[in-house]
């Protein structure tokens, strides 16, 4: 259906504040527009309804009403207008809702209007502080030989290829290992907190840290018994101030056999004939990322200024939104790890409340930066077009090694769609912020920066040998 242009679309409003920076709009389309559009899904249904006696569109208009589905026709006048009432309501009222819509019920009145409510939180008022003319220092950090000889290390740790241990083997730290464990109380076995095939690294394992200094000198099939003391503070009232003994049974354990550091191995990761090749383009590729995370560095350096000088106070129902989004994608990463968040929490004592507390607080440091940028965006017209949605997603395609039309695919939801959007625009304003801030540069020493990897914070440890993408996914 074709719905009526924006510019023709009257409409009546009345706005009703809520709490929590959300109003109200109680929209009303006169009967004018919604007869036509009525008219119009009519004679549409009248060229898909088959009608007995008559040919399709060729039967009367009084037979053809008594053959349609009121319900289906109105779903169709509803849907033909909804969308642009709704922005007219909002051009009309002057409103600059923050996200989407909640709009309730649509409904047809006897005189022929259509009426639906629309709930939005409202974007709050900004009080922006200087924007243009920020001061910000691109530090770079120097590439050492103990970077590269850190990459290589890690390229090295990729290829191992892992061995049982022999039966007289001791688990030492860095062994792979899988273990069941029994969690006891007061003498009493608490079987939702005791798990079978636990998978770790002995020595870097974050959830249960005490088995890493409880497995080394244990042998394939060996138990070993462990002692965790919760605070009083404890999120579950069962463990607040108790201490837990847990029965720990080695059922599983590997030891890395990494290959040497010699000519094979750099054909092997790499297009290049020798170590000394490999070495000069990691070099090469270390100074490029640490350039990249040092643009990044300045960027991010000059949103905290602008977002630090303006005042706002951010709706409390996007923070809600954000943090709820948070933990129900943490507890589906656990639950694919079959682990429970309630699990999670115990392991590195945190109560729930505590560990809540934390994410609202990113969350609201998240949503005000993009409240800041969104209005710079606003007052400096800061547009995403066409253009730059095609060029993000041949981007997003080449980067991810899949086709333009899957990207497209996945695109198609509204909300993804969003998203990217909105990642482009926030860009963008960025982009701005630099182009219009004193940028100076600064090289770091190694002995300054010897605990940063310059591929370690991005996570781009393979891009900085140059690995191909067969090898990388082997």
């Amino acid at each position: 259906m074709t719905s009526p242009a924006k510019s023709e679309l009257d409409v009546e409003v009345e706005v009703k504040e809520l709490e929590g920076g959300r109003v109200e709009l109680a929209v009303k389309v006169p009967p004018e527009p919604v007869t036509a559009a009525r008219e119009r899904a009519i004679t549409a249904f009248g060229r898909e309804v088959n009608i007995p006696g008559f040919r399709k569109g060729k039967a009367p208009r009084a037979v053809l009403e008594r053959h349609i589905d009121q319900a289906a026709l109105k779903d169709e006048v509803v849907d033909a207008l909804l969308s642009d009432a709704y922005d007219a309501a909002l051009e009309k009222s002057g409103i600059k809702p923050l996200d989407r819509a909640r709009i309730g019920e649509a409904d047809l009145t006897q005189e022929g209007a259509l009426t639906f409510t629309a709930t939005v939180t409202l974007r709050p008022p900004i009080d922006l502080g200087e924007y243009k003319g920020l001061q910000a220092t691109r530090r770079i950090s120097r590439v050492s030989p103990a970077h590269i000889d850190s990459e290589l290390e890690r390229l090295r740790s990729r290829r191992a290829q892992f061995a049982d241990l022999p039966p007289d083997a001791e688990v030492a730290p860095g062994d792979l290992a899988v273990v069941d464990y029994e969690m006891f109380v007061d003498g009493e076995k608490q079987d939702d907190a005791s798990t079978s095939g636990y998978p770790l690294e002995v020595g870097s394992d974050q959830l249960f840290p005490e088995l890493n200094d409880a497995l080394p000198g244990a042998h394939t099939g060996d138990t070993r018994e462990v002692e965790v003391t919760y605070p009083d503070s404890h999120s579950s009232p069962s463990l607040a101030g108790k201490t837990a003994q847990f029965k720990v049974l080695v059922k599983e354990a590997r030891r890395r056999q990494l290959p040497e550091l010699d000519d094979e191995f750099a054909k092997q990761v790499s297009d290049l004939e020798t170590m000394e090749a490999l070495r000069e383009r990691i070099q090469e590729n270390l100074e490029a990322i640490g350039k990249a995370i040092a643009d990044q560095d300045a960027r991010e350096e000059l949103v905290r200024q602008v977002s630090d000088a303006s005042s706002l106070d951010v709706p409390e129902v996007v923070v809600s939104r954000e943090v709820d989004r948070r933990i129900d994608e943490a507890t589906e990463e656990l639950e694919r790890r079959g682990l429970t968040l309630h699990q999670h929490l115990q392991s590195i004592g945190r109560s729930f409340d505590d560990w809540r507390a934390d994410l609202e607080a990113e969350a609201r440091q998240i949503a005000r930066r993009a409240l800041v940028l969104d209005e710079i965006g606003e007052r400096e017209e800061i547009k995403v077009s066409e253009e730059d949605i095609h060029a993000e997603m041949h981007r997003l395609a080449q980067s991810e090694g899949i086709s333009e039309e899957a990207i497209h695919q996945r695109l198609s939801d509204s909300a993804e769609l969003n998203r990217l959007v909105t990642r482009l625009y926030q860009r963008k304003v960025v982009e701005f912020l630099s182009e219009n801030a004193e940028i100076q540069e600064e090289i770091v020493e190694p002995e300054a920066a010897e605990e940063t990897d310059p591929a370690e914070d991005t996570g781009e440890a393979e891009a900085a040998a140059g690995e191909t993408e067969e090898e990388s996914e082997s």
